[in-house]
């Protein structure tokens, strides 16, 4: 990388690695303490697999994500330097688009990457994968919203690899692209809570809570990332987890059922 084009990598850098640290820090610490801490009895009764017999490990699931943020930042970042090369369709301005591409620019990343994510996660539960790589997720079995980028640094790779590769080949403009940063936080942070609030039609269409606890509690299905597509396709839903959604959301606190 020559002279000029440092300055930009590194303010590029700077900017992606604090957008997704801190869309990180606020969303899952947001999600940790009015759920887990404050919450923790009046939403037991939304607890989807209460008996755990590992204790959640928040601190770690912490240290590792921020990892992954600082990742994230640096390869964004590298992006940035191949936009500024001419080498991706990055757009800086609105109106080239419209605001209806804008928009429907981000809907169409998510379809993209929750078909991506849905193999690459398949692959990362490969046994020779798995055990080197997937496992450092999956070593957090009662995992709390911390834990939504929790990731072997190498399958960190993996993840961000799909936006390098969108770039290529359609316009995304970084706003959007930020947009979609927390937007996928959010959902992450959803997936790994613990608690589950969605009503139970959603979890047909899209990934709940209960969707990916169980998958943490069996280490195998429920591989997708935002939409329950691919593992209705593919058969790869567990056979009771319609039934425990419909459960959870017909269930009532303590002191309704005592009324």
């Amino acid at each position: 990388m020559n002279g000029s084009l440092m300055p930009i990598f590194l303010q590029s850098m700077a900017a992606w690695s604090a957008l997704t640290f801190f869309s990180y820090l606020i969303i899952a610490g947001g999600g940790y303490y009015f759920i887990w801490m404050r919450g923790k009895e009046r939403w037991q009764h939304k607890r989807i697999l209460p008996e755990r017999r590992r204790p959640p490990q928040p601190w770690n699931e912490f240290k590792l994500s921020t990892v992954l943020c600082l990742m994230f930042g640096a390869m964004l970042g590298g992006i940035t330097v191949l936009t500024a090369l001419g080498w991706t369709r990055m757009y800086a301005n609105i109106g080239d688009f419209g605001w209806t591409y804008f928009l429907g620019s981000i809907v169409l990343m998510a379809v993209l990457h929750d078909s991506y994510y849905y193999w690459a996660h398949r692959l990362m539960h490969s046994k020779l994968v798995f055990r080197h790589i997937h496992l450092v997720h999956h070593r957090f079995t009662n995992p709390t919203p911390f834990a939504c980028y929790a990731f072997h640094p190498f399958e960190g790779v993996v993840e961000i690899a799909i936006i390098g590769l969108l770039l290529l080949l359609m316009p995304i403009h970084s706003l959007a692209l930020a947009i979609y940063i927390v937007i996928q936080t959010v959902l992450n942070v959803i997936s790994h809570l613990g608690y589950e609030f969605y009503p139970a039609w959603i979890s047909r269409w899209f990934i709940t809570s209960t969707h990916h606890s169980l998958h943490h509690a069996h280490f195998h299905g429920h591989y997708m990332l935002y939409f329950n597509a691919w593992d209705r396709l593919m058969g790869t839903n567990q056979a009771d987890y319609h039934d425990i959604c419909e459960s959870l959301a017909a269930a009532k606190p303590p002191e309704y059922r005592a009324s």
